[in-house]
């Protein structure tokens, strides 16, 4: 025993025999010499105390190798038991042995202390996590940022609901702020989206209330899976401000009967409570405008939109088709989204739907008190496609611009030639036909010589203009620049619209007359504008004392537009627009004593509606506007008139003219006519110098009239924005959503800027 201490003390002590490598079977490399306990202390008598550990799978047994002895001494003991390995280290080495219990009961209490303390470090990374991922749902940080989400990016954004779904935007949303919760998608359909639209709803009520009047536009759109809907936008100036929100966005099953319209129609205005405030409803004269929109393309364009040749891109792809909330100022039918008739069907189905939808819009109006005018933008580009059909002497000139148009998107070295000259050519859109226009513009705009020269370099020497080319172009451009300016003015949201129809559509008719005189190519064309421009605005034409058999074109009377614009309002309402006031019709190409009457006739006409609304200010019981406005219909005798070229549609108009003062009368509305009097020789001719309200405005009636006539918008185009944006909610890959889920969505979309 004496020369196992001593052998004990050696093997504790010698720091050459700290390291004892041990059979292959044990999983660590011990530190047998260690005096300190640590994680390394063998857990055996075995591994602790002896080597070369050997196996007899036969006999089932193992054995060992003392270290301590000084002969070396092998002990057995069956297959995986170590009873007799720790009796000879007990026995033979006592003082060894007890020193390793030591240790690794010292490991063993170290280890269980430890243990104890992950579980507490854990429990306490538990709450500290929690208290770092989870605000409450009622914490400012949460609510800001769950509305973001909403209002930016699912209504605004137009992204799907399901975003709040997807694992990249959570983690994206965890990097923005660890302790925000996302709100699951069934809250954003059930709770959250229903209570902004609610909120909404009692917003547009306020609105509705705070107007004093109001015009309404009309008209009803189908989806991709053919759901027809009823929209209605209203449109007011509320101080000093215009003011235009989508009212309706209504869900229609079945057919689209003239009583199931006007129920829809009667249930919105009562919600709202403006039946005694709407002054005009603009609507689509007629359905079928917008099927013959979708294929309005100047002739020799067609090319230009084949599919095979096109860069086109889906809708989930294109950059130019995610609208990104701004909408364009230019008129635009959009095939697959603002139809209502499905784009699918035939011609034959089509012209009877549109018929169907036509006949209600009649039936509709026919049970209003209120005046229905039509959609300016549409009545003119009717014209224009009346036009389009008589361009078969210029037709080979547009098929070559044409080409050379989409030469410039589809040749690198074309368009790094028109780059060097820092020219470009826009790219058409084919559902705006002043688009086609404006690259023919362009084109022209580029010197023909340089244009030319180019051509020939690329081997396109037959798209070279020739002289005749250039003649043809140019009388076209000069026919039709005038159509291509107004259908954008006329689209103007935040200034009058309604003003511009009479002087507009003055303007066009002399400058066609005007045109008819020096082309020499197109004269079908121009005859085919000015008849369907008289065919449809003669009324208009008639109330200015226009003879419109005067030109001799032959042409036949639109009733549905030609009575329509027969409407005062059309007459009068360029008098409140400071822009005009009687400059549209002293500075033109009227004979003076059809000035002089027209100017008396406007004047008269402002008279009587400030004599209304002044009698209806003072009265509680609203005034019958059918009535009242019968009284203002009037009939004049149509007179001749001569004609001087001029170029741009209101480039003639003069706004420095001074008006002789009218001798003071002696009636209880003196004021009225004095206040007109002021305004005429006003000097200042913004737009709105009647609708903005300041404390030294010194037309308080005349700024009641224009709060009231000036609101009416001249097109439908406010309601075709509300079918852009609900047709882009409503992509490809979003079909499945519901009817209400559509309607709550575009109505939050396109009022996404009403005030609280």
């Amino acid at each position: 025993m004496e020369s196992g201490n001593n052998s004990f003390k050696n093997l504790y002590s010698s720091t050459n025999e700290v390291q004892i490598i041990v059979a292959p079977s044990t999983s660590n490399t011990e530190e047998v010499a260690s005096t300190s306990p640590s994680s390394t202390t063998p857990r055996t008598a075995r591994d602790k105390f002896f080597k070369d550990v050997q196996y007899d799978k036969e006999k089932k047994r193992w054995s060992a190798e003392c270290l301590l002895c000084e002969t070396p001494k092998r002990v057995f003991d069956a297959l995986g038991v170590t009873s007799n390995f720790n009796r000879h280290a007990r026995d033979y080495h006592t003082q060894a042995f007890k020193l390793w219990l030591q240790e690794l009961n010292e490991v063993k209490a170290m280890s269980s202390t430890n243990q104890k303390n992950k579980i507490s470090q854990h429990f306490r990374k538990r709450n500290q996590a929690s208290q770092h991922s989870a605000y409450h749902t009622t914490h400012p940080r949460q609510t800001e940022l769950s509305t973001a989400i909403v209002n930016d990016l699912i209504i605004k954004l137009g992204l799907p609901l399901s975003i709040v779904e997807r694992s990249a935007f959570i983690n994206f949303m965890k990097t923005v702020d660890p302790k925000f919760s996302m709100t699951s998608r069934r809250t954003l359909n059930r709770t959250t989206i229903p209570s902004l639209y609610e909120k909404m709803h009692d917003r547009l009520k306020v609105f509705c209330s705070s107007a004093t009047f109001l015009s309404l536009a009309l008209d009803i759109w189908s989806d991709r899976r053919l759901r027809s809907f009823f929209a209605i936008t209203g449109h007011a100036i509320v101080n000093g401000c215009f003011k235009s929100y989508v009212l309706g966005f209504v869900p229609l099953w079945g057919s689209h009967s003239g009583s199931l319209l006007l129920q829809k129609y009667e249930e919105t205005i009562n919600t709202f409570g403006i039946k005694h405030k709407v002054i005009r409803l603009v609507t689509d004269s007629s359905a079928n405008n917008i099927h013959a929109f979708k294929d309005l393309v100047i002739p020799g364009f067609e090319h230009y939109f084949d599919k095979n040749d096109n860069d086109n891109m889906s809708d989930e792809d294109s950059d130019a088709n995610s609208n990104d909330g701004t909408v364009s100022d230019e008129y635009e039918y959009l095939p697959n989204f603002c139809s209502t008739t499905p784009y699918s069907t035939t011609d034959t189905d089509a012209l009877t739907q549109e018929f169907l939808i036509q006949d209600s819009f009649r039936s509709l109006l026919d049970h209003n008190e209120v005046f229905r005018i039509p959609c300016f933008a549409h009545t003119i580009q009717l014209v224009v496609s009346d036009g389009l059909k008589e361009t078969k002497s210029v037709l080979s000139s547009l098929e070559k611009v044409s080409a050379i148009a989409k030469l410039s998107h589809t040749s690198t070295k074309f368009a790094e030639k028109l780059d060097a000259m820092n020219l470009s050519i826009p790219r058409a859109v084919i559902t705006r036909w002043n688009s086609q226009f404006l690259t023919v513009e362009r084109i022209l705009a580029i010197p023909y010589i340089e244009l030319n020269e180019i051509l020939i370099e690329l081997k396109h020497a037959n798209l070279c203009l020739n002289t005749r080319d250039l003649v043809m172009l140019n009388e076209f451009v000069a026919l039709l620049s005038l159509l291509a300016e107004v259908t954008i003015t006329s689209q103007r949201e935040n200034a009058p619209s309604i003003s511009l129809v009479a002087p507009s559509i003055l303007a066009i008719y002399f400058d066609l007359k005007n045109e008819k005189n020096n082309i020499q190519h197109t004269t079908a064309l121009c005859d085919a504008l000015i008849s369907s421009l008289l065919s449809r605005f003669g009324g208009l034409l008639e109330q200015l004392e226009i003879d419109i058999r005067e030109t001799g074109i032959e042409f036949e009377i639109k009733k549905q537009f030609y009575d329509l614009y027969r409407d005062p309002v059309f007459l009068f309402t360029p008098f409140l627009d400071g822009m005009f006031k009687l400059n549209w019709i002293t500075q033109s190409y009227l004979p003076d004593s059809v000035k002089e009457r027209i100017c008396e006739k406007i004047k008269k006409l402002i008279f009587d509606q400030a004599v209304i609304i002044e009698r209806a200010n003072q009265s509680s019981v609203p005034d019958d506007l059918e009535l009242i406005q019968e009284q203002l219909v009037q009939i004049v005798q149509s007179s001749s008139t001569s004609v001087l070229k001029r170029k741009g549609l209101f480039s003639n108009i003069r706004n420095d003219q001074k008006y002789p003062k009218k001798t003071k009368l002696n009636d209880s509305n003196i004021y009225i006519k004095e206040e007109i009097s002021r305004y005429l020789n006003d000097i200042n001719n913004d737009s709105m110098v009647l609708v903005r309200t300041t404390s030294s405005n010194p037309y308080t009636t005349l700024t009641k009239l224009a709060t009231k006539y000036l609101c009416i918008p001249a097109t439908t185009a406010a309601v075709e924005r509300v079918f852009s944006q609900s047709g882009f909610l409503f992509r490809p890959h979003r079909a499945r959503m519901t009817r209400k889920t559509l309607q709550q969505l575009t109505l939050l979309k396109c009022n996404c800027d009403i005030e609280s």
